[in-house]
């Protein structure tokens, strides 16, 4: 990067000052002597104000690279995310460090909103909220009308692989930024093709955006694939040979009910979790696994984005993902402690069926 690229003296070494205190940032309320250089550019792209789109591998730290500048900048940093566990996960990890944040994911009492907004005039402050809360012209003006230093966009590759619907509900950022032109954003996604990256970036109309790609590559996890007959000895033998945590995919509802009987039978603790449950019934699954009350976790693909537990030893797939993207987003839950794990699909006749019948 040249002088000319970062404007004045003066500004130039504002930026150098900002980029010292995000390492001390780091290490005060992460306890990480340094970044990975991906976050590094990331973040450093972010504090140089221009609109970043930050490809990492899961267990990459996508967070931290808007979370850290958050923090820096001060004010408001208003994160958007499409999952209510994925909000309530990080909200509950930035609040454990003692930096304010919020998740605006229900309806919130006229007395809590206050308190919130009263919040954010202090800053720094995270206000995370679901794309579709955006529609609200009202909200749309509180938000104008506080100190927005920062937009964040989380799994940033929902806006292509979740449909119309979905990206409808984020044009409303780009009104918003209408109205904030000079508040950058930070754009974070795990699984994005090129074809995911340009309309990322066009559907939330990001200004000059630059791309910062890690390696995906994840060399402590052994990925397979097997052709069986029959699918539970394999599993049985996985989990009998790979002590610790796993999570067992199927593709369909029905599935993960059998699986989670059979397991059950052979005297393994287990949770189910699918799209067919009701919320406060997968939460508290997703609760049980998460505080290790229960080893195993058999669910769809609802079960992956913001899975944030380090120690999942063992992923397998009975049947084949539904893309390439999603199965690099579901094996990922593996080894995020940088551990040896193993990520398995099992392919059988009856799986293959199932997943034409889709």
């Amino acid at each position: 990067m040249t002088p000319s690229d970062t404007g004045s003296p003066s500004d130039q070494e504002a930026l150098r000052t900002q980029q010292a205190f995000a390492t001390v940032v780091l290490r005060q309320y992460w306890g990480f002597s340094d970044f990975r250089p991906a976050q590094r550019e990331v973040i450093n792209s972010v504090l140089e104000k221009r609109d970043t789109l930050g490809l990492l591998p899961t267990g990459g730290g996508k967070s931290i690279c808007f979370q850290v500048p958050g923090i820096v900048f001060g004010g408001v940093t208003l994160v958007i995310s499409p999952l209510i566990s994925l909000m309530h996960d990080q909200v509950v990890g930035l609040t454990m460090r003692g930096i304010p944040a919020f998740s605006m994911t229900g309806r919130v009492e006229p007395a809590v909103f206050g308190h919130v907004l009263t919040r954010m005039k202090g800053g720094p402050f995270f206000l995370y909220l679901a794309p579709e809360r955006l529609k609200s012209r009202q909200l749309r003006r509180l938000i104008q009308q506080s100190s927005v230093r920062l937009i964040a966009v989380d799994e940033a590759h929902c806006i292509s692989s979740w449909g119309h619907d979905f990206r409808t509900a984020y044009r409303a950022i780009f009104e918003l930024r209408n109205a904030l032109p000079d508040v950058p954003m930070c754009a974070v996604t795990a699984t994005a093709t090129p074809r995911t990256r340009r309309d990322i970036v066009q559907s939330l109309k990001m200004k000059a955006a630059r791309t910062i790609q890690s390696s995906f590559d994840r060399p402590n996890i052994h990925f397979s694939i097997t052709h069986q007959m029959d699918a539970r000895p394999r599993v049985l033998s996985h989990l009998e040979s790979t002590p610790g945590p796993a999570i067992l995919y199927d593709s369909t509802r029905q599935g993960v009910e059998v699986w989670t009987e059979k397991l059950t039978r052979a005297g393994i603790s287990v949770r189910a979790y699918h799209g067919g449950m009701d919320q406060e019934e997968r939460e508290r699954n997703q609760r049980a696994w998460m505080q290790k009350k229960v080893r195993v976790m058999v669910a769809t693909n609802a079960f992956g984005m913001g899975i944030d537990r380090a120690d999942v030893r063992l992923v397998l797939h009975v049947g084949l993902p539904a893309s390439l993207e999603a199965y690099y987003q579901e094996a990922g839950r593996a080894g995020r402690d940088g551990r040896p794990a193993l990520a398995e699909i099992i392919v059988t006749p009856d799986a293959q069926l199932a997943r034409l019948a889709l």
